[in-house]
């Protein structure tokens, strides 16, 4: 058994993935400070400080026969650095989400979305279809829209993620259990 075969058997178990790039310290203590001026509404589950991040592919429920066809490919990954700008924030209402978004992401985002889908539909991985959106979800059970300004926040991705969902009684934790160097090659 090879040291990926090994550590796919001792980490990584069937549940809920997704690709992810998280915001450095700064950038999230920068995020949490915009979280505190949210409105204080009790149904409103606020986001915390570990979970921000900033999906770039849902994998949804993976197998561990999945795991193991996608990661290897993910190996292969060539990767520019990204910076990314966040200064709007956004109420979407489908999935009752407080959330920043951008007005202009970098092609090499959109382009490391791209590689990540093709490598999740190789590993036999349905992804969803619809356009990619650059976001950073603040808050759940949003009920309308805001007006709140913000400064921007900026941020150069150093690692992309694969992170697992784990539902708790207090919402769902992110926890990062792979990750792999973001650099010019």
């Amino acid at each position: 058994m090879s040291k990926q075969e090994q550590e796919i058997a001792t980490v990584l178990t069937p549940g809920r993935y997704f690709f992810a790039l998280q915001p450095d310290l700064t950038a999230r203590m920068q995020i949490q400070q915009i979280i505190k001026r949210l409105p204080d509404n009790p149904p409103l589950q606020l986001q915390t400080t570990d979970n921000l991040h900033q999906t770039l592919v849902f994998l949804g429920q993976l197998t561990k026969m999945q795991l193991e066809q996608l990661l290897p490919r993910v190996q292969l990954l060539y990767c520019p650095p990204i910076t990314m700008q966040f200064e709007l924030i956004s109420w979407w209402s489908k999935p009752k989400v407080y959330c920043l978004t951008c007005r202009n992401a970098e092609e090499a985002l959109y382009t490391l979305v791209d590689q990540l889908e093709k490598m999740a539909l190789a590993a036999g991985i349905a992804i969803e279809s619809r356009p990619y959106q650059p976001h950073i979800t603040l808050a759940r059970k949003a009920m309308q829209t805001i007006s709140v300004p913000i400064a921007p926040v900026r941020f150069t991705a150093k690692s992309l993620l694969l992170m697992k969902s784990v539902a708790t009684a207090h919402g769902p934790q992110y926890i990062a259990v792979k990750q792999w160097p973001i650099s010019v090659v």
